[in-house]
């Protein structure tokens, strides 16, 4: 498979999780940005499930970047707003070091989708 750059059309920031404390002394985890980078997105499934009583929504997304090593699994990804958990290690797609396919998982908060 080889890059068609044209397809990276999307903007994307990687987020990595840095553990903190608050004045009280409490963990107050907190999220900074890495990098960001051009990215083809593209949704792979959508579903609702019910967790206790509530009908949750749950999509997936498989999104495309330009290798580059760094990318870990608990990382997380912004795009237009939202806000996709990565499900997985990234995989180098052909192996030949050109291209990551990033499966990840978007979340909602309060049940509801949001534009």
């Amino acid at each position: 498979m080889a890059v068609n750059i044209g397809k990276l059309n999307k903007r994307v920031t990687f987020q990595k999780l840095v553990p903190g404390e608050d004045d009280l002394g409490q963990d107050k985890n907190s999220y900074e940005d890495v990098f960001t980078v051009w990215a083809t997105v593209k949704p792979s499934k959508a579903s609702e499930f019910n967790f206790i009583g509530k009908v949750k929504p749950e999509v997936t997304h498989r999104i495309y970047v330009r290798y580059r090593p760094g990318i870990t699994a608990d990382m997380r990804i912004i795009y237009n707003r939202r806000t996709l958990y990565l499900s997985a290690p990234p995989v180098n797609v052909d192996e030949k070091y050109e291209l990551l396919e990033i499966q990840a998982e978007e979340r909602f908060e309060n049940g509801g989708y949001q534009l």
